[in-house]
């Protein structure tokens, strides 16, 4: 059951989503222990890397701008696919590293984000993370397997999900 709480800290989501600077999606994650934000994080590339937009249509990098279109899509590829050729973090990754690069535990929380269900690789991060809950927008259309693989990783490690509009 999605609360008052649950909606504010999933607005925080979206809020710290529009710092990324992604030429894809803008998705934000908060990481909340006993009603206080202990963490957040953003999709992007990881610290000192370029951003995508001085990536060329073959993925490498240059020195001067490119594109304000994702690499990926450049090079042929649809939602969720080619992610070998991305260099950024997801967004629950990212609040979970800042959390860990500043000391702060995880273990018990709730992860809000402002994205459709977790895609299994980060399912497997917020469960090795201790993470308790996962409050998100929605299920995932363009990557429905990703989708139910995370639904049923979080069913079996016991981290309650809690999906707005379900």
């Amino acid at each position: 059951m999605i609360t008052e709480l649950d909606k504010y800290f999933l607005e925080e989501a979206h809020l710290v989503g529009s710092r990324s600077k992604c030429l894809s999606r803008h998705i934000g994650a908060v990481l909340v222990r006993d009603g206080h934000r202990i963490a957040s994080g953003y999709n992007g590339p990881a610290k000192k890397v370029p951003h995508c937009d001085y990536r060329d249509d073959k993925g490498n990098y240059v020195t001067t701008k490119c594109s304000n279109i994702c690499p990926r899509q450049r090079m042929g590829y649809e939602s969720g696919e080619g992610m070998e050729q991305c260099p950024a973090v997801h967004a629950e990754v990212g609040a979970i590293c800042i959390a860990a690069r500043f000391g702060i535990a995880t273990e018990g929380t709730t992860l809000y984000a402002n994205c459709p269900v977790p895609c299994s690789d980060c399912a497997k991060e917020i469960i090795n993370a201790g993470i308790k809950r996962v409050v998100c927008i929605g299920s995932s259309e363009s990557r429905p397997w990703s989708s139910i693989k995370s639904k049923e990783m979080f069913k079996q490690a016991n981290v309650a999900l809690d999906i707005t509009g379900e």
